[in-house]
Parts: structure tokens; C-alpha cells; sequence
């Protein structure tokens, strides 16, 4: 099994105000992982779609175990 990993550093933008990152980030991280992954690879998202490949996600479920507070990085 090949293993990607791409580390995210957890910005302002995404927590609220005592600086925990807001749940629905993760989410976009999962995305840039899965990004990162595909490049990795050595595939373009953009020329997979085009040429009819498509990866929808049609189900997730996640489990939050410990947030993640401003300042750290998150490693998808």
C-alpha cells in the first residue's frame, strides 16, 4: 500500500476564537491530502477528470479524537 502523507499548518482563518480548529476543516484537508496523493502519483486531478475519470465521494465518516488548536499542523 502506498502511504502520502501531506503535513497542513493550522491557521486562524480555520479556528474560532479560543483556537480550536473549526470541525468542517478537516474535511478540506482530507481533500488536499487526496490532492497530494494524486500528484504524488504522477497524475493531474484536472487531466483525470478531463479524461472521463472521475472519484466522487459518496460517503464519510470521521471520528474527532483531539482538536487541533492554532499554531500546529495537522499531518493527512
Amino acid at each position: 500500500m502506498y502511504i502520502s502523507k501531506k503535513e497542513i499548518e493550522v491557521r486562524y482563518a480555520e479556528t474560532d476564537q479560543m483556537g480550536i480548529v473549526y470541525h468542517a476543516n478537516y474535511l478540506i484537508w482530507m481533500e488536499v491530502g487526496r490532492t497530494a496523493l494524486i500528484k504524488e502519483l504522477g497524475f493531474s486531478y484536472a487531466q483525470l477528470e478531463a479524461d472521463g475519470a472521475l472519484a466522487p465521494v459518496i460517503d464519510l465518516q470521521v471520528q474527532y479524537k483531539k482538536p487541533l488548536l492554532y499554531g500546529e499542523t495537522a499531518t493527512v
